[in-house]
């Protein structure tokens, strides 16, 4: 009984010395931000503008979070066959987006991020969803943040939006989703400006 007892007291000792080590551990929550996102890119060959918004928090100089992106504007006819008709694209994908600011307290800072996400394309006639796609997406972009106010921010970038999946939309494939983009995004929160970054390094 006595040696359980001084097992016991050791095992205590050492569990309130011991630190707790994870994969994650130099990692600081320093803020978060979420605000709209316009995207302009073509879809059919047709421009036009996604609408859509995301959310992040900051951790150290990345933020990680989600996003979500739609649009409606390309059309598309199908002139022969059974399938003949006028129909509305619809076309929307959400999911994990990640991204670096480099020297975030400057007026006008490196800016860069990858979306990646799943959704769907449909054609819409009168309304009703005739084809449907699942698809995946993958938009990395690079560019300028520049910050408006210390709870503002606007980055203008430049990327590239991979579609795969598209197969059972009659006369579409994914080239004619996949586009180069320009993007604009919005975004409203806590970015720790009193966090001890180097300000006097350039950019």
């Amino acid at each position: 009984m006595r040696f359980l007892l001084c097992s016991l007291s050791l095992l205590f000792g050492f569990s309130l010395t011991a630190q707790h080590e994870t994969l994650l551990s130099d990692i600081d929550v320093i803020g978060g931000f979420g605000g709209p996102i316009l995207e302009t890119s073509q879809i059919n060959g047709q421009i036009g503008v996604d609408v859509g918004g995301g959310g992040a928090l900051l951790l150290n100089g990345f933020f990680l979070g989600g996003y979500g992106m739609g649009t409606d504007y390309a059309t598309y006819s199908i002139t022969s066959g059974e399938n003949e008709g006028d129909y509305e694209i619809d076309f929307g994908h959400g999911g994990l987006w990640l991204g670096y600011s480099h020297n975030p307290f400057k007026l006008a800072h490196l800016f860069l991020s990858t979306k990646l996400g799943w959704g769907s394309t449909e054609l819409k006639e009168d309304g009703d969803a005739m084809f449907k796609d699942r698809i995946f997406v993958l938009t990395p972009e690079l560019g300028v943040e520049f910050n408006v106010t210390k709870w503002f921010r606007i980055a203008v970038t430049g990327g590239y939006r991979w579609v795969n999946g598209i197969q059972d939309l009659p006369g579409l494939d994914n080239n004619d989703f996949s586009s180069p983009t320009g993007t604009i995004t919005f975004s409203f929160g806590g970015f720790a400006e009193d966090n001890d970054w180097d300000d006097d390094e350039d950019w």
